[in-house]
C-alpha cells in the first residue's frame, strides 16, 4: 500500500511540476492560445490509455518514458541502472497480496575510471537487511536483522525490533549491534576510538534532549549507548543500543509546527540585531501539513491492516547489484484505505502550494489547486494493479526513466475535471511523442460512447481511430469539449475490447468484428474460419462476442476451444452472424469454424406394403464429429413428417407410416439460423398386393355372382322340366 501511495504522489507531483513551467493559459473565461511556448525540460514520449466506464471509473494503463540532459557535462558521472516492481493481487474476497522487487547498480564497465582498490573493496562489500511484520491488537510489529561488513575494516551485525502503535498504545523502536573496527583500514586509531566512547554519554544527553524538545516530549530515547566489549591494538570490538518509544506522529506533527521557528533561529540577525519575522501564512501552511500528520495517524489502518510480510534487501558483489524483495498480504478494503491515506497526502501538498502562491502567480496557483482538488476527491483501485519504475544514466549524465503502470482504476469526481487537467497539461507541456488513447469501457448491459464533435476535430485530429477509441498526441488537446454518453451495450461483453479484422475467404475480403474482455495476441484466417489467441488473467471469465458477414460463412457455424468443442450462443441479424462464447482465461486458442453438415439417411425397406411402417435411421456428422442433441426433420415427399433431437453419437431414428401405393422420396433436413442443409434422398415404395386391389376384388365377386346365377338358372330349369 506504500508503495502504491507514492507511486501516485509521484503522478500528481509530476502534473504539479508541469503546471509550473510556464504561466498558466487556462482560465474557464479565456481559453488558452493554440499554440504555446514550448518549455525546456524533459522530454516525454509512451502511451497512456485511459478507459472509461459508464459509471466514471476510469481505467488507467501505459508507459511513459522521460529523457533528461544536465546543461553542463557532469566532471564525473557513473552509469547506473535501477529498476522496483510492485504487484497487487487478490488472494481471498478481502485479501490482497502486494509482491515486489527491484535492483540498483552500476552499468557494466561504468566502474572502469574507478581506482581499482575501491571496485575491489565494492565488490568485497557484504550487505544485508531483512525483517517480518505481523499485525496485533497492538500494531503493527517488525522483527528484523541485518549485516553489513567490508572485511578487516568494518563489520557491523544486530537485529531491530519496532511496534506502530495504534489506539492508545504508544510505538517503540529498538536497535542492536555488535560492531568491529580494524583502525588501519579506516584511517583511525585506538585512541580515536576510545575518545569516541568517552563522549558518547555527552552525545546521548543531546541527542535526548534535541529529540524530546523537538516532538514536545511525544517522543523519547531511553536507551542510547556505545560500549566497549573489548578495545585492542588492532581492533575495536563494541556494542550499540538504542531504544524509543512514544507517539511518533504526534513527535512528528509538532516538529513540523516548530519548523518555521527553528528556521527562524538559524536566519542570520538583520539590522537592530533582531531575526526577520516568520510570515503568519508560512507558520499556518505547517500547521496545516502538522494536522493531516494527525490525519494521517487516525486513519492509517482504518480500512486495511498488513496481517503478515517479509522484506530483504542485500547487495552482491559479484554481479555489482543491491536487489530488494518484499511481500506484504493486507485484509480489509486496500482501495478505500488507499484513497484515504492519497487524499491526505495531497493536502499536505496542498498546504505546501500555499507558500508558492506568490512566486507562481494568482491564476498558475489556480491552476494547480484545481489538479490537487481532482487527485483529492477522486476514489481509486488499485488491488489488481501493477506498477515498474525505472531509470537509467549514462557518463553524460544523461537520464532515462520508464514508468509502467497497468489496470490503476480512478473514478474522477468530475470526468470534465480529468479533461480539463488533460487539456491542460497538453498546452503547457506538450509532448507530441506522447500519446494518449481515450477508449469506450463497458459493463455487460451499459456501453460508454466518446463524442468527438466537429469543433475539437477542427482544432486536432485523432492519429487513430476505432469505432470505440480514438488515440492522440499530447499536443493542445480540446478535451474540454468532449462529450460522454452512455447506451446499451449490443455485444454484451463486459471490459470489452473491440477489434476489426479484415480477412479473406475464397478470394473475398470480409470484415468481422470482435468484441472481448481477452488480450487478443493474434488472429490468423483459415480455409474456413479464423483462429484467435486470446490471454487474460488465469482463473478469470472471458468473453467473447464475434460477427462476421453472412457472405462469408459457407455451412454452419462451430467454435472450439484448444481443439476441443465449445459451447456458444449463435445468432443472425439481417446481414451478419453473431457469436456469443464465455471461458476460462489463461492462454487460449479459440476457432471460429464453418463447414456443411453431412446428413447419412437409410431406410430398413425400399419396398413396403401399403399401410405398413418403414424405419428411417442415419447420422449428422461435421468436420468428422457427430452432432449431438440438434433437432431434425424427417421429410415425406419435401414436407415435414416428424421432428426429432439426435443421440450422442449423431444418430437418429424413427419409422414413418406410408398411406398411398406410390413410390415416396424421404429425407432429413438441418435447420441453422437462418440456413437448411440437406441429406441424400432416399425413394420407397408402397404397394398394395394384387389380391388386396379393388379390380381384383371386383372380379372375385363377379365371378361369385355369375356362378350363384347359373346354379339358380340350373336348379330353375331342372324345377320347370319335372313339371
Amino acid at each position: 500500500m506504500r508503495s502504491g501511495v507514492k507511486i501516485l504522489g509521484i503522478l500528481v507531483m509530476a502534473l504539479l511540476l508541469q503546471s509550473t513551467m510556464i504561466i498558466p493559459c487556462l482560465a474557464e473565461q479565456q481559453p488558452p492560445p493554440k499554440i504555446p511556448v514550448r518549455v525546456k525540460g524533459p522530454t516525454a514520449s509512451g502511451d497512456v490509455k485511459l478507459r472509461i466506464y459508464p459509471d466514471g471509473r476510469t481505467k488507467v494503463s501505459g508507459h511513459i518514458s522521460t529523457f533528461s540532459k544536465p546543461a553542463e557535462k557532469p566532471a564525473a558521472a557513473i552509469p547506473y541502472h535501477a529498476t522496483y516492481q510492485c504487484r497487487y493481487e487478490p488472494i481471498s474476497e478481502d485479501g490482497v497480496l502486494m509482491k515486489c522487487h527491484g535492483v540498483m547498480g552500476p552499468e557494466p564497465g561504468a566502474l572502469e575510471s574507478v581506482p581499482e582498490e575501491f571496485r575491489g573493496r565494492l565488490g568485497e562489500l557484504e550487505f544485508s537487511m531483512s525483517y517480518s511484520e505481523k499485525f496485533t491488537r497492538s500494531g503493527p510489529t517488525y522483527n528484523g536483522a541485518f549485516m553489513i561488513s567490508l572485511p578487516e575494516a568494518f563489520h557491523a551485525n544486530g537485529s531491530f525490533r519496532a511496534l506502530d502503535g495504534i489506539g492508545p498504545m504508544e510505538s517503540s523502536f529498538m536497535l542492536y549491534a555488535d560492531i568491529t573496527l580494524w583502525y588501519s583500514k579506516l584511517n583511525t586509531t585506538r585512541a580515536n576510538v576510545e575518545q569516541t566512547v568517552k563522549m558518547f554519554p555527552s552525545i546521548k544527553g543531546f541527542m535526548v534532549a534535541l529529540i524530546e524538545k523537538l516532538t514536545e516530549g511525544e517522543v523519547r530515547i531511553s536507551d542510547l549507548t556505545l560500549k566497549p566489549v573489548k578495545i585492542g591494538d588492532e581492533k575495536a570490538e563494541l556494542k550499540f543500543s538504542f531504544e524509543s518509544r512514544g507517539d511518533f506522529y504526534e513527535g512528528l506533527a509538532k516538529f513540523i509546527e516548530k519548523l518555521p521557528e527553528f528556521s527562524k533561529e538559524m536566519k542570520p540577525q538583520i539590522e537592530g540585531g533582531v531575526k526577520p519575522e516568520i510570515p503568519p501564512e508560512v507558520a499556518e501552511a505547517f500547521r496545516g501539513i502538522a494536522k493531516y500528520v494527525r490525519e494521517l495517524k487516525d486513519v492509517r489502518y482504518e480500512y486495511a491492516v498488513p496481517m503478515s510480510g517479509n522484506f530483504s534487501t542485500s547487495w552482491d558483489g559479484v554481479d555489482m547489484i543491491l536487489r530488494i524483495n518484499s511481500s506484504t498480504i493486507y485484509k480489509g478494503d486496500l482501495d478505500k484505505q488507499f484513497t484515504e491515506i492519497l487524499r491526505i497526502k495531497c493536502k499536505m501538498i496542498e498546504e505546501l502550494l500555499k507558500l508558492m502562491s506568490k512566486e507562481v502567480g494568482e491564476e498558475q496557483a489556480e491552476a494547480m489547486e484545481k489538479i490537487l482538488d481532482l487527485a483529492t476527491n477522486s476514489e481509486y483501485r488499485f488491488s489488481e494493479s501493477s506498477f515498474e519504475f525505472s531509470t537509467k544514466m549514462n557518463g553524460l549524465g544523461e537520464t532515462v526513466t520508464e514508468m509502467r503502470f497497468q489496470d490503476l482504476w480512478v473514478k474522477p469526481k468530475d470526468l470534465k475535471e480529468l479533461f480539463w487537467v488533460i487539456e491542460y497539461v497538453s498546452r503547457v507541456s506538450p509532448q507530441e511523442d506522447l500519446h494518449l488513447t481515450i477508449e469506450s469501457g463497458a459493463t455487460q448491459d451499459k456501453l460508454t460512447l466518446i463524442r468527438i464533435s466537429p469543433e475539437i476535430l477542427a482544432a486536432a485530429k485523432p492519429i487513430e481511430e476505432t469505432r470505440y477509441s480514438s488515440t492522440w498526441k499530447l499536443f493542445n488537446l480540446p478535451f474540454r469539449r468532449l462529450k460522454i454518453e452512455v447506451s446499451k451495450n449490443p455485444w454484451r461483453v463486459a471490459d470489452l475490447n473491440y477489434t476489426e479484422y479484415q480477412a479473406e475467404f475464397k478470394g473475398v475480403k470480409h470484415v468481422v468484428e470482435i468484441a472481448s474482455n481477452s488480450t487478443i495476441a493474434s488472429i490468423k484466417p483459415l480455409m474456413n474460419g479464423l483462429e484467435i489467441m486470446v490471454s487474460g488473467r488465469a482463473g478469470g471469465l472471458g468473453a467473447m462476442n464475434l460477427t462476421t458477414p453472412k457472405s462469408a460463412v459457407d455451412g454452419m457455424i462451430l467454435t472450439m476451444i484448444d481443439n476441443k468443442p465449445l459451447k456458444a450462443k449463435i445468432g443472425a441479424s439481417e446481414k451478419r452472424y453473431w457469436i456469443y462464447m464465455i471461458y476460462t482465461h489463461s492462454h487460449k486458442t479459440i476457432k471460429i469454424l464453418w463447414e456443411r453438415p453431412e446428413i447419412a439417411v437409410n431406410v430398413a425397406e425400399r419396398r413396403i406394403r401399403v399401410g405398413e411402417e418403414v424405419e428411417v435411421s442415419g447420422r449428422i456428422m461435421v468436420m468428422g464429429r457427430p452432432l449431438e442433441g440438434v433437432k431434425l426433420e424427417i421429410l415425406l415427399d419435401k414436407v415435414a413428417a416428424k421432428s426429432l433431437i439426435t443421440g450422442a453419437d449423431g444418430s437418429f431414428r424413427t419409422t414413418l407410416k406410408l398411406e398411398e401405393e406410390k413410390t415416396y422420396e424421404i429425407n432429413a433436413r438441418y435447420r441453422f439460423l437462418d440456413r437448411e442443409f440437406y441429406g441424400e434422398p432416399v425413394k420407397v415404395a408402397a404397394y398394395i398386393p394384387f389380391y388386396q386391389k379393388p379390380w381384383f376384388i371386383m372380379m372375385i365377386i363377379i365371378v361369385v355372382v355369375l356362378i350363384a346365377a347359373a346354379i339358380i338358372i340350373w336348379r330353375t330349369r331342372r324345377i320347370l322340366s319335372r313339371v
